[in-house]
C-alpha cells in the first residue's frame, strides 16, 4: 500500500509526535521515514550568523528588494541553523541573507529548518544554487572546502553540482595579483565570473593588468581575454607517435595490398622489394 498524502495537518501532527516522543509509531502510521527535519519560528535574537559564511558582499538595494518581497508575498523557503551548545540559541548554517531582510522588516522571528549536515558544505552549496556568489567568494569557499576540511576536488564538484574541471578553473581565479582581486571586489560589475577566470588564465601578468583596465571603458567579455593572448607554437609530435601512426599506416597499406595481389605488376614488385630492403636496413640500426 502507498503512504498516505502528507497533508499539512498530518505534518503538524507528526511534528507534535516527534516532539513528545511517538515519532516512531507515526512515522510508521504515515508512511514516513523518521528523519523529517525539525521547522521551528526561532527567534531572530537566537541566532548567531557563521562565521564561516562564504559570501562576504552583501548588496543593500538587493536586500531591500527581497525584504519587500518577503512583505508582499512572504517568505519561501526557512533558514537553515543548528542548536548551539547553550540551550535556545542557533547558528546560521544558510540564508543570511533571508535573516539579514527579516531585520529590515523588523520581524522577531523568522522560520528555520534544524539541520545536523555540515555547515559549511551546506552554506556553500545552498549560496551557490540561489544567488551567485561574485567568483572571488566562490573560489575563496571551495578553498576552504579543500584545505580546512579535507574534500578533494572532485567531492567538491559533487556536493556543489558541477564538473572536477569547473572547481579547478573557479580556484584559479586566486592567483590573480592581489590589486586586480581588490577593485574586482570594488567594482564586481564590470566582469563576467566567466571573464575574470579566463584572466587568470593568462601567463603574462602585465598583459593581464592592461586588460583589466580596458574593462573600466568598455567592459571585458571572455572572447576579448581569449583573443589577447599569444597564439601558441604547434608543438611538435613526439618522435614516437609519429613512429607508431606510421607503421600502423604501413600495415593497413600492406592488408589492402594483399587483397590485390595478384594483380601485382613487375614494377609494383620491384617498389615492394626496395621498401623491404629500407625497412631491412632500419631494424639492423
Amino acid at each position: 500500500m502507498p503512504p498516505k498524502k502528507l497533508t499539512r495537518q498530518t505534518a503538524a501532527t507528526v511534528l507534535q509526535a516527534k516532539e513528545s516522543g511517538f515519532a516512531t509509531e507515526t512515522d510508521r502510521m504515515f508512511g514516513l521515514s523518521g528523519v523529517l527535519p525539525r521547522l521551528i519560528e526561532a527567534d531572530l535574537s537566537a541566532i548567531d550568523t557563521n562565521p564561516d559564511q562564504p559570501r562576504t558582499v552583501f548588496d543593500e538595494d538587493a536586500l531591500r528588494s527581497l525584504a519587500d518581497s518577503i512583505a508582499r508575498h512572504g517568505l519561501q523557503q526557512p533558514v537553515l541553523v543548528q542548536e548551539a551548545a547553550e540551550k535556545g540559541r542557533y547558528r546560521l548554517v544558510a540564508g543570511e541573507r533571508r535573516l539579514r531582510a527579516f531585520r529590515l522588516l523588523d520581524r522577531l522571528t523568522i522560520p528555520a529548518i534544524i539541520t545536523k549536515g555540515k555547515p559549511e558544505e551546506i552554506a556553500l552549496i545552498e549560496n551557490v544554487q540561489r544567488v551567485d556568489l561574485d567568483a572571488i567568494d566562490l573560489a575563496r569557499g571551495l578553498a576552504q572546502l579543500i584545505e580546512a576540511h579535507g574534500y578533494t576536488q572532485v567531492e567538491v564538484a559533487a556536493a556543489v553540482g558541477c564538473s572536477e574541471a569547473e572547481v579547478s578553473k573557479r580556484l584559479k581565479v586566486l592567483s590573480l595579483p592581489d590589486d586586480i582581486l581588490a577593485d574586482y571586489r570594488a567594482n564586481p560589475d564590470l566582469v563576467s565570473r566567466s571573464a575574470l577566470v579566463e584572466l587568470a588564465f593568462m601567463d603574462d601578468i602585465e598583459r593581464a593588468r592592461e586588460l583589466w583596465q580596458s574593462a573600466r571603458t568598455g567592459g571585458l567579455t571572455v572572447s576579448a581575454v581569449r583573443a589577447a593572448r599569444p597564439t601558441p607554437a604547434k608543438a611538435a609530435a613526439e618522435p614516437l607517435q609519429l613512429l607508431g601512426k606510421a607503421i600502423n599506416r604501413i600495415d593497413r597499406d600492406l592488408d589492402a595490398i594483399s587483397t590485390v595481389e595478384a594483380a601485382l605488376q613487375q614494377e609494383h614488385r620491384e617498389r615492394l622489394k626496395r621498401l623491404r630492403d629500407r625497412i631491412d636496413g632500419l631494424l639492423v640500426l
